[in-house]
């Protein structure tokens, strides 16, 4: 099933209307037609399933004939990960981690990070992407921090968990009952070259618990999917 993305402004009086990409991709890669099903999401919960009334050069017009809002699930799972050297793959961590129920996208700058640049418009696209994918209705928010300091003072979350590969895997269990409880859980995972000493000591200052990805040493994206797939 394929859908496709409007944002709340653009659905209105019974209509939603497709606009730039989404709109080419309906009517020019899907060959939608008049009279044509579709499925669209807002963003924020929005479900709607209608019909194509009128397709132009630039939009596609959708009758609402059911509307329905999902709630996001719970727990709020939040990761913040280190900015990845490669683009392509921190891109591909953004992606994988949206499908995996990431909520929000919190990338930071460490004492290991080396990129300083990040391209937040092919981000953004790659979210409403990957909510599409994921038959998700609610777009994920990607954010970037200068520091881990002003993450985490800015980021609000019941519990922290910090993948380390130095922790000792029988007592890095991931508590996972203290989790579901929890209304907001930040995840946290390094750049390459992980967290410094120094940061972890900070980290578990603030309450971070270290937990064990287990016995593999594993690139930053590659530990970003496997924590967040943990809560599937």
């Amino acid at each position: 099933m394929n859908i496709f993305y409007a944002p709340p402004s653009q659905i209105n009086n019974g209509y939603a209307e497709l606009l730039d990409q989404e709109a080419i991709h309906a009517s020019k890669v899907m060959r939608a037609r008049e009279g044509d099903k579709l499925t669209i999401v807002d963003g924020e919960g929005g479900h709607y399933r209608g019909i194509i009334r009128r397709i132009t050069k630039k939009s596609v017009q959708v009758e609402i004939e059911d509307a329905q809002h999902h709630s996001r699930p719970k727990p709020h799972l939040v990761l913040g990960m280190g900015i990845i050297k490669k683009r392509d793959r921190l891109e591909f961590a953004v992606e994988k981690a949206i499908e995996l129920g990431a909520a929000q996208i919190c990338l930071f700058r460490s004492e290991h990070t080396i990129k300083e640049n990040v391209r937040m418009d092919r981000l953004e696209s790659l979210a409403i992407s990957a909510m599409k994918q994921s038959l998700q209705a609610h777009l994920s928010t990607i954010e970037v921090y200068h520091s881990l300091d002003v993450m985490l003072e800015s980021v609000f979350a019941d519990n922290i968990l910090v993948a380390h590969e130095k922790v000792d895997e029988a007592k890095g269990d991931i508590n996972y009952k203290s989790v579901r409880n929890s209304e907001r859980t930040l995840l946290l995972v390094g750049p390459e070259g992980g967290f410094s000493e120094s940061e972890i000591r900070d980290l578990t200052d603030k309450g971070g618990e270290l937990v064990s990805l287990g016995p593999n040493r594993l690139r930053a994206e590659t530990a970003a999917i496997a924590f967040m797939s943990q809560f599937l």
